[in-house]
C-alpha cells in the first residue's frame, strides 16, 4: 500500500524539515525534523514517534520560559 498525500495524492519521500512552533512566551525552530513530504505540493507529515518528541521537548521548553525567549536547535543532536 503506497501512502499518498491527502492535499494532492501525491508520493511521499522520507526527508528533513524545520519545524517552528510559536506558543505565549516561547519561539522554537527545531532543525532537521524527520518527516514525510509530498513530492508534488510540499505537505509535510510526521510519524507519531516524532510527534511525542517534539510535544515534550516543547513542554519542556515552555516551562524553563520565563520571558520570550527564540530557542533554535537540532533535532538529530539535541532532541531524538
Amino acid at each position: 500500500m503506497t501512502i499518498m498525500c491527502i492535499v494532492c495524492k501525491g508520493s511521499l519521500k522520507k526527508d528533513k524539515t524545520d519545524y517552528v512552533e510559536k506558543n505565549k512566551n516561547l519561539v522554537a525552530l527545531i532543525r532537521d525534523v524527520p518527516c514525510e513530504k509530498c513530492c508534488q505540493c510540499g505537505e509535510t507529515y510526521y510519524d507519531h514517534v516524532t510527534v511525542k518528541t517534539l510535544a515534550k521537548v516543547l513542554k519542556e521548553m515552555q516551562n524553563i520560559s520565563s520571558e520570550i525567549i527564540l530557542t533554535v536547535m537540532d533535532y538529530g543532536k539535541n532532541v531524538a
